[in-house]
């Protein structure tokens, strides 16, 4: 069996051709391409959201940075603050020790005088027995 090339046959395919490149078009191309285009769109949203986010986490970073800055500058200050407050308070209490020390020098000092002239008196009041008991070692020598 042979097909024979008449007009009415290649009139039948052409019209069957345009049949099909019509239902193609209305059924399959449209959709795909409005997938496409509605995929491709929603790629750049998607681009241009991410775009905005590093742009927030960039600020957000730089925020972040400052706050922790700031934060290391008040506890600086606070750890200066402290610092010389328990300066003061060991210098207040280094000066009070040693005040107290300077008393406590200064009464035994005195006492040790007292006591000095207390041995002094005590002593010279014993001097004619020491002589008397020098003169008795000495005559029996």
């Amino acid at each position: 069996m042979t097909i024979i090339p008449t007009p009415w046959v290649m009139a039948l395919v052409f019209f069957t051709f345009l049949i099909l490149i019509y239902l193609l078009n209305r059924i399959l191309y449209k959709p795909l391409l409005g997938f496409m285009d509605a995929r491709d769109s929603s790629i750049k949203k998607d681009s241009e959201g991410i775009e905005g986010n590093a742009a927030d986490i960039k600020a957000l970073k730089e925020e972040m940075e400052m706050i922790l800055q700031n934060a290391r500058q008040e506890a600086s200050l606070i750890k200066n603050k402290a610092q010389e407050n328990a300066k003061q308070i060991a210098d207040a209490k280094i000066t009070q020790k040693r005040e107290e020390l300077s008393c406590k020098y200064s009464e035994f000092i005195a006492t040790l005088q007292e006591e000095k002239e207390e041995l002094k008196n005590s002593l010279s009041l014993q001097i004619p027995l020491f002589q008397e008991s020098l003169r008795v070692k000495l005559g029996k020598l």
